[in-house]
């Protein structure tokens, strides 16, 4: 199986709304405005959602290839880093996230991917997962002088800890991303990051936004559930570092 069809049967996919509370209720309700970030308290309860498996069809949400998740690997580290990003093209992610990932901008648009030595994967796979700008089914503008790498992108990141209401939430998300049955994983804290991209998803007037969510053990990520379209779409990521990195990246 290619990679691309692997990381397509990882993902929760259009079919999976089927399988989504009764009346389209969303797990998530939409992030909060960007950059304020005050608790949404609109949400009393969080149904239960099933999250993406490797049994599971469905387009990708995000993906990349090991270069792309790599920036040593790429010969003009300075542009991918987004340093020649003309003014206005990029937005700065805020700590701690700007230590747990790296926003690059990629020829395909730009993308998160996660620091140096480390590597998100679909849980119980190893292959290295990126968070796209372009989200699936979205569709990029065009003309003249248009370049992906800075006209795909994020225009906001706003985060911050997830506590109470919004803590409660994260748990369940990850409850219900383990409950075929394995131990949900032991962590400390959970960290929200919203990030907005430029680009609407179809029949959205806004562009898309991720609700990122970062379950902390001591002070590292071993886990994130990314959320797209109220977790209508929604993929389960173990975060890899030292040896286990290194295998996964060096494919």
């Amino acid at each position: 199986m290619t990679a691309a069809k692997r990381l397509a049967a990882l993902m929760l996919a259009a079919a999976m709304c089927a399988a989504a509370p009764a009346a389209g209720v969303p797990v998530w309700e939409p992030g909060d405005p960007l950059p304020d970030m005050e608790p949404d308290m609109t949400v009393e309860a969080v149904p239960a959602m099933p999250m993406a498996r490797p049994d599971r069809g469905g387009r990708p949400l995000t993906q990349t290839s090991p270069a792309e998740s790599r920036p040593e690997a790429i010969q003009d580290k300075a542009d991918f880093l987004c340093a020649r990003a003309p003014e206005g093209k990029t937005a700065p992610v805020p700590p701690p996230f700007d230590g747990w990932l790296v926003r690059v901008c990629a020829a395909r648009g730009q993308a998160l991917v996660p620091a140096h030595g480390e590597a998100w994967v679909a849980h119980g796979s190893a292959d290295p997962i990126s968070i796209l700008a372009l989200a699936p089914g979205a569709t990029p503008p065009g003309g003249a002088g248009f370049d992906p790498r800075y006209d795909i992108r994020f225009t906001a990141f706003a985060g911050e800890e997830a506590t109470e209401a919004r803590r409660a939430r994260a748990d369940a998300l990850l409850a219900a991303a383990t409950s075929n049955g394995s131990r949900p994983p032991a962590y400390d804290t959970v960290w929200q990051l919203d990030a907005l991209s430029n680009i609407a998803l179809p029949g959205k007037a806004e562009g898309a936004r991720y609700n990122l969510f970062f379950y902390v053990a001591a002070t590292r990520p071993r886990h994130i559930i990314a959320c797209l379209d109220e977790c209508r779409q929604a993929l389960y990521l173990d975060v890899l570092s030292g040896v286990e990195a290194a295998e996964v990246l060096g494919r």
